[in-house]
């Protein structure tokens, strides 16, 4: 079966093949790190408490047969059981589910890969800003920054090849679970794909301060953690997503998921070869840092201590370790969550997008009825104004009255 559209970057180069590829190796088995089982259920256990009401992403896995002989794939699709205006979200919980579909896939010897992949039309939001603004204090945000970078990290170093079936909106830690897998697809329609956490007054803080740069180079890193979200939050679409290098392929139409997973067996299989340029590490890497500090100063003033931590994070993850970049992450992570910077935005991201669309004490809409008249008292220009607005959206008739003619 033919997609709509497609477009692949492939080639017979094995440079910088996903990635989960480090400098230093695997570093899954370290005893007593966050990484291994152990570690990563006390960091759970912890964390669980800190956010009772979440609004839980289930991670549901079922398993696909693949074409040509590739094997079993368990598919984990992301899904908090609400509709399209409540975007799967990662809190403890959420990430406890993840953690546990994807321990339950490197246990089985018959599954050759784990795929990732959301519910409709969303892959997830990011990370469940009502519980990041219940934080207890500095250790509390550490301890979510840990955990984060526990659960995903196994993706791209848990042993068995991962695929981010980026199946649209993907924003914060919902891009960042996508970038630690080996491979990615992305549906070129896919209304947002980015990292906004800078615009909220923290950086990516589960991977994607190193990982964008060590994939796509640092000028696209600076241009997509820094510029875009200070810039009144621009995202990507997925087009402009496989453009920038954050995947290997897009496809478009109502088959992605089966076109995504015919693709996936063809790399597993060997017959397709994934080719991505090497990160230029030499002068380009500083200059590109340069100006985000440039635009840093142009769009702040230096009143945001987000985007320059972020700009810090680039800078070293051309020479860190994966360990030591994402150790990073979790420090400025922790550090940022106590600042009035991100309390005011947090406060200012629930009156906006939450408090607005569902103010507190608004009857139910059930019992709303049908408008079939419009009165206006006034007729001067605002009224007048407001009478078009009516005309235009309800399509009923609108009486305007004043003091006179």
């Amino acid at each position: 079966m033919v997609s709509t559209s497609s477009t692949t970057r492939e080639g017979s180069s094995t440079t910088r093949e996903g990635s989960s590829t480090t400098r230093e190796g695997s570093s899954t088995t370290r005893e007593g790190s966050s990484t291994t089982r152990e570690g990563l259920q006390a960091l759970i256990d912890r964390s669980v408490a800190l956010s009772p009401d979440e609004v839980v992403t289930q991670a549901r896995s079922r398993d696909v047969q693949l074409p040509y002989g590739a094997g079993t794939m368990a598919l984990i699709t992301l899904d908090n059981g609400l509709d399209h205006t409540r975007p799967n979200t990662f809190g403890p919980r959420s990430l406890a589910s993840l953690n546990q579909a994807i321990d339950a896939a490197l246990d089985r010897d018959d599954v050759v890969a784990i795929g990732v992949t959301g519910k409709p039309f969303i892959l997830a939001a990011g990370a469940d800003l009502s519980a990041m603004s219940r934080l207890g204090g500095r250790d509390d945000a550490l301890t979510i920054g840990q955990l984060g970078h526990g659960v995903f990290r196994k993706l791209g170093e848990g042993g068995k090849p991962s695929f981010g079936f980026v199946n649209g909106l993907a924003l914060g830690g919902g891009l960042e679970v996508a970038l630690h897998c080996t491979y990615r697809t992305v549906l070129d329609s896919a209304a947002a794909v980015g990292l906004p956490e800078v615009m909220l007054g923290l950086v990516p803080g589960w991977g994607g301060a190193y990982l964008v740069p060590n994939l796509v180079g640092a000028a696209t890193a600076v241009k997509l953690i820094l510029e875009n979200p200070l810039n009144q939050g621009r995202t990507l679409n997925g087009h402009a997503a496989f453009e920038a290098g954050l995947a290997d392929v897009e496809y478009g139409g109502a088959d992605f998921l089966e076109q995504s997973l015919l693709w996936a067996a063809r790399v597993l299989t060997g017959e397709v070869v994934v080719d991505r340029p090497v990160p230029d590490r030499g002068q380009a890497w500083q200059d590109a840092v340069a100006r985000g500090r440039a635009v840093a100063d142009s769009k702040t003033g230096g009143a945001s201590p987000a985007a320059y931590r972020a700009l810090d994070l680039i800078a070293g993850a051309e020479s860190a370790t994966r360990d030591e970049a994402f150790a990073a992450e979790d420090e400025a992570l922790a550090d940022l969550v106590m600042t009035p910077e991100l309390s005011a935005s947090l406060y200012s991201f629930d009156l906006v997008q939450k408090r607005a669309k569902r103010p507190a004490g608004a009857p139910d809409r059930s019992l709303a009825r049908p408008v079939t008249k419009v009165g206006i008292i006034g007729a001067g220009l605002m009224a007048s104004q407001l009478a078009l607005l009516f005309v235009r959206r309800l399509e009923v008739p609108v009486v305007l009255t004043d003091l006179d003619q």
